[in-house]
């Protein structure tokens, strides 16, 4: 983990790489002939542009761009998002969400194998209530539960898998959305 500062310059810079590889992969793929894999990562790139201006929506900022830097902060970790965004109203939650992402990450950081796959999904659900499901996939078998993990008071922490393989819990939002 890299605590530096990430400018705008950092964030263009990674976003155009990122872009170009995702451009030569389209190409590669049309090159050989194999049209429905082109598609299909068409697909997927635009549905990833989809999430981003679907959290701005609902009104998490902050975790978006959070989410958006994650690989160069966390680059010993893949991260996967997903949403179910019914409801807009979020905004209140946004800086503490950021900020328990942040922590979270930073307290497990530090026990991460850089020669293990290590996932960590996100799925960002609103209906009435902001529901964020956490799972965190790798070798957890030195982990235990922090007990600061309840102590959010935007949130309620509901702990449901910790394996040697996977830590799970949902953070629930303490009130319903406007």
């Amino acid at each position: 983990m890299d605590n530096k500062e990430i400018t705008l310059n950092n964030v263009m810079r990674h976003s155009m790489h990122d872009f170009l590889n995702s451009l030569h992969l389209i190409q590669m793929n049309l090159d050989m002939g194999r049209i429905e894999e082109a598609k299909n990562l068409i697909r997927a790139y635009s549905s990833k542009c989809s999430q981003f201006f679907d959290i701005n929506n609902i009104g998490l900022y902050k975790t978006n761009e959070w989410l958006q830097t994650f690989s160069m902060r966390y680059n010993k970790m893949t991260l996967v998002v997903q949403t179910s965004l019914l409801t807009s109203g979020a905004e209140k939650y946004d800086a503490a969400l950021r900020e328990f992402l942040d922590w979270f990450l930073q307290s497990i950081y530090p026990n991460l194998r850089g020669y293990e796959e290590q996932l960590f999904k996100v799925h960002i659900k609103t209906d009435e209530q902001l529901e964020i499901q956490i799972d965190v996939q790798g070798n957890w078998s030195s982990f235990s539960w922090m007990e600061e993990m309840s102590s959010e008071a935007l949130f309620h922490v509901e702990k449901q898998v910790k394996t040697e393989t996977e830590l799970k819990f949902i953070l629930i939002a303490s009130e319903r959305l406007e």
